[in-house]
């Protein structure tokens, strides 16, 4: 299952990651794909506040490569953008992350996509055709997340 929407800017960035943080329920994945500067991490930090991790304490993983936020539930994010190859990936335990009471988030998700588990949230963003905008590409794998899916689509219909 899949659906697009158009963020027209922050507020609307804000809108859909609050959306998808009330839809959540660990153990969940969200993969993050698109371009540099398409806001996967704007996107997670207003999702992991929303959840209610301390805005000073999200920013992107670049180079720690994960952080964990103190929010309900936790939140792991990491980002797979200089990850060498899948062992590395494995080294910094992204199963049990992915197998903890937790929501994993990956940006650079497409650069492993057979660590995901079936039930993956995936946000494709590119930059719109205003610098402020952003086209998302939503897609669910598995029942469980397609049934968030369908919620999600109702509200930006």
């Amino acid at each position: 299952m899949r659906c697009e929407i158009l963020i027209e800017g922050l507020v609307d960035c804000q809108l859909f990651a609050e959306q998808v943080a009330k839809l959540s329920a660990a153990p969940m994945a969200i993969a993050l794909t698109g371009t540099l500067g398409a806001g996967k991490t704007q996107w997670t930090r207003f999702y992991a506040i929303a959840l209610g991790a301390q805005p000073a304490f999200v920013s992107s993983p670049t180079f720690m490569l994960v952080h964990e936020y103190d929010s309900q539930p936790p939140i792991y994010h990491l980002d797979a953008y200089r990850i060498g190859d899948e062992d590395e990936m494995l080294e910094l335990g992204i199963e049990e992350m992915l197998d903890a009471d937790a929501i994993t988030i990956v940006e650079w998700a497409d650069r492993f996509p057979g660590l995901l588990p079936r039930n993956t949230l995936s946000i494709h963003m590119e930059v719109g055709e205003s610098p402020a905008s952003r086209q998302a590409l939503i897609q669910a794998k598995g029942q469980r997340i397609e049934a968030i899916l369908r919620k999600l689509f109702t509200h930006w219909s």
